[in-house]
């Protein structure tokens, strides 16, 4: 009778500890990532290691947001969009606002200076008078991308920089995120296609985590923010953790979005476990796996622009390494994960406001804030030196994806292949990157630890073979009856069939003549909705565009090594 007891209050403490309505509470603000009894903590941090590097971002991003002048009016939106112009504006400009918005108040929240504290809040109170019309229209897929974003934002700012709202402007940021969300629960997040199974992607992970932040910053004040934050939590669990990426660990929508889906995951169970004591993270290790990061961050991330593929190859310049490094700080605290750790602190420019080179005709320009979050998720108790190095060759066939590393030291030989296109890193720069997408099959990758192999074919007459031979040594062999154009970074210099970056890297065709040599042949172009609208660059640049001519059987081999310090 004893033992039946036993087991019968076990059970009922465990079905308690799994549900959100009788989880413990924290009460007041700042709550959703510390109280304030955290923050004598947090602003000695300041002073410390890693924190203080990057801290010195940090700040450097907030007198940068100082200078900035909260939006006054609201971008409605305009039908017909036949280039998506509106869309991004709107998309742009809510990011933009918010990211300054929560940057500000972190900083305020790790320094106390009231100057930062006052301009979040009123970034936050500007936010909400510009964009609260959103609550006005049909919610639906094209808005609620920006809208969910602008709910966390002005959630966090209202969070973190509490104390320094009057109670009537409370009141109004309450109203405000209460209006937003009510409608947006009612007709969108409570509608079956997009609370079913099927809406599990980045898309839904970004929307929910967001939604579910904001429901959190208001539980305990509108009645209804219990009710989002179970719908949330259960979504989670249900969908968005077993499913957001693909079995193989890879964001099926492309790689840039494994860095979103993380960001958006991280955020809402973070806050959950740290206001409810839910843990989200247990028993998802598997999940949130970080193997496409391992796989393709290349180099050591400096401050300032991005280029393509400059610190994460087959990737745009605004899923470079410091896109990446937040989340993984998060993951090695969380699972204990010296290589996680090690990579992240690659990116130099950690604690900064990311300033992307993507920005609309009308100059909404996209902004990400994860500098504070950095702040926050960095453990300097994590090593950077695991136990037993990772392997050195990844494949996600979900993205029809494969890489090969020579080293886990920064700037050594890594290269990657999606769908056939080829790009290489060495020497810390990308030193070949196919202009175009060939479109072949990985067939297979064999690695037998000095050398790894991936070969690519159409089931035709194109062919691609890539041998890296380690530690600093690559070839490709190509098999096309038409020219390989591919463009460089770097300040590269030609010689007959030969290609040098100083003295550590070398490119030589082996077979087939390197034809065309254009020192500023390639200007990258970003363009948005479906390559529909170009966008301004802030910092443009050409770089060296190259053609090989294939030899009489339609062969090309290229040799690239590259002579470690």
């Amino acid at each position: 009778m004893w033992l039946l007891l036993a087991l019968t209050a076990l059970t009922t403490a465990l079905t308690i500890h799994t549900s959100v309505k009788a989880e413990r509470q924290v009460s007041g603000h700042p709550r959703l990532y510390f109280t304030a009894e955290d923050l004598p903590r947090l602003r000695g941090l300041r002073q410390r290691g890693r924190h203080r590097l990057i801290w010195r971002n940090l700040r450097r991003s907030a007198e940068w947001c100082l200078e900035r002048e909260p939006r006054l009016e609201w971008i409605a939106p305009v039908s017909p969009d036949p280039v998506y112009a509106n869309l991004y504006d709107r998309f742009y400009a809510i990011m933009g606002d918010l990211a300054i918005t929560e940057h500000l108040a972190f900083a305020y929240a790790f320094s106390g200076e009231e100057r930062y504290g006052d301009a979040a809040r009123e970034w936050t109170l500007a936010s909400c008078r510009a964009w609260k019309r959103e609550a006005e229209g049909q919610p639906d897929g094209s808005k609620a991308y920006a809208v969910s974003r602008l709910l966390k934002g002005v959630a966090v700012g209202y969070d973190i920089a509490w104390d320094r709202f009057t109670p009537s402007e409370r009141d109004e940021v309450r109203d405000t995120l209460a209006l937003i969300a009510r409608k947006y629960y009612e007709g969108y997040f409570n509608t079956p296609g997009i609370s079913g199974p099927g809406f599990h992607t980045h898309h839904a992970i970004v929307e929910y985590g967001s939604f579910g932040v904001a429901a959190l910053a208001l539980l305990g004040e509108v009645p209804e923010a219990r009710t989002w934050v179970e719908a949330t939590a259960r979504k989670f669990e249900d969908h968005l953790l077993p499913h957001g990426l693909a079995p193989d660990g890879a964001q099926t929508e492309g790689s840039t979005f494994w860095a979103s889906t993380m960001h958006y995951r991280l955020f809402f169970m973070d806050a959950l476990r740290h206001v409810t004591g839910r843990n989200l993270y247990a028993g998802h290790e598997k999940q949130m796996s970080a193997d496409l990061a391992l796989a393709s961050i290349a180099a050591r991330k400096p401050t300032g622009y991005n280029r393509a593929h400059e610190t994460v190859v087959l990737s745009p310049p605004y899923g470079q390494l410091d896109y990446y490094a937040p989340a993984l700080l998060a993951l090695a605290r969380e699972y204990r994960r010296p290589e996680l750790q090690r990579l992240a602190l690659w990116d130099e420019s950690l604690g900064s406001l990311q300033q992307t080179r993507y920005i609309t005709p009308n100059g909404e320009q996209l902004l990400f804030e994860l500098g504070g979050y950095a702040y926050l998720w960095y453990d300097p108790s994590v090593p950077t030196k695991p136990a037993e190095e990772p392997r050195l060759s990844y494949r996600f066939p979900s993205r029809d994806e494969a890489y090969l590393r020579a080293s886990w030291r920064p700037g050594d030989l890594l290269v990657g292949v999606r769908k056939g296109q080829v790009v290489v890193h060495a020497g810390g720069v990308p030193a070949l990157i196919d202009s175009a997408t060939p479109n072949l099959v990985i067939r297979s990758l064999r690695d037998e630890g000095g050398a790894a192999v991936i070969e690519c074919d159409d089931g035709g007459q194109r062919s691609l073979l890539v041998e890296l031979h380690r530690p600093n040594r690559l070839v490709i062999r190509r098999h096309d009856s038409q020219p390989w154009r591919w463009w460089c970074q770097g300040t590269p210099q030609r010689e007959g069939n030969r290609v040098t970056w100083g003295k550590r890297v070398v490119l030589v065709v082996v077979k087939g003549r390197l034809d065309t040599w254009e020192p500023e042949g390639h200007a990258p172009r970003h363009a948005v909705g479906n390559g529909r609208l170009l966008l301004k660059d802030p910092a443009p640049r050409w770089f060296p565009l190259a053609s090989i001519q294939p030899d009489g059987d339609g062969e090309i081999v290229v040799e690239i090594t590259h002579r470690a310090r």
